[in-house]
């Protein structure tokens, strides 16, 4: 068996490429679709509301302090993100009342966070996986706003959702070295983090993202 550091760390290493493509695919679709930075941010609220419901439900059950905790910080920072995203539209004349960012039901990734149940599966794809997709996501977003003339959404990627991406992963990482303990556990953990990169693929469907970006819309 490979030691928990060690693993963790190889496991973190062997998706960099597969990040890198499906974020260049994100910035694709969104300037096939014509998309502007008002598009981007309904999308990326989106995401923070299943985010804090991932949080609110793995909380509960938890039997890990560390978890809790953890999760405990990601679903108040992701509040907080949903607030500067909300500012960020208003700033763009449109008010955050305007859509519902739940609209459309859940997401495929969602449903299959919500089926994950051990530490070392939530760890390795809700905090590991996903923010190290995010990370490379934000820096490559917040250069796709300067193209389009918006310095303060670009400052708000890189600063206060990057800062805290950065902590969530960190607090994974730290997890999953602690709960990887066996053969069993990592390989549970590494088949989370394969499919968390393909579902996360198929949500950058750009049809799914005209789809909720139109009937958003509150009437």
């Amino acid at each position: 068996m490979v030691d928990a550091a060690k693993y963790v760390s190889e496991l973190e290493g062997k998706h960099q490429e597969s990040f890198r493509q499906l974020v260049a695919s994100y910035t694709a679709s969104l300037t096939k679709e014509n998309l502007g930075v008002v598009d981007l941010l309904k999308l990326e609220m989106r995401s923070v509301v299943e985010a804090i419901e991932v949080a609110a439900l793995w909380l509960p059950d938890s039997e890990h302090l560390d978890m809790k905790l953890a999760l405990g910080r990601r679903a108040g920072d992701c509040a907080h993100h949903f607030a500067l995203l909300g500012q960020r539209l208003e700033a763009s004349s449109v008010s955050p009342t305007s859509f519902d960012a739940r609209h459309g039901g859940y997401s495929k990734l969602f449903a299959f966070f919500r089926s994950l149940q051990t530490t070392e599966e939530r760890a390795a794809a809700g905090f590991l996986t996903q923010g190290g997709l995010n990370l490379i996501c934000f820096e490559n977003l917040a250069r796709w706003c300067e193209e389009r003339g918006d310095a303060d959404t670009a400052a708000l990627y890189r600063g206060r959702l990057s800062d805290d991406e950065q902590r969530h992963l960190d607090d994974g990482r730290e997890l999953l070295v602690a709960v990887a303990e066996n053969e069993e556990s990592q390989a549970r953990a590494r088949r989370t983090t394969y499919r968390t990169v393909e579902l996360v693929g198929e949500l950058q469907d750009p049809a799914l993202l005209r789809k909720f970006l139109t009937r958003s819309v509150r009437k």
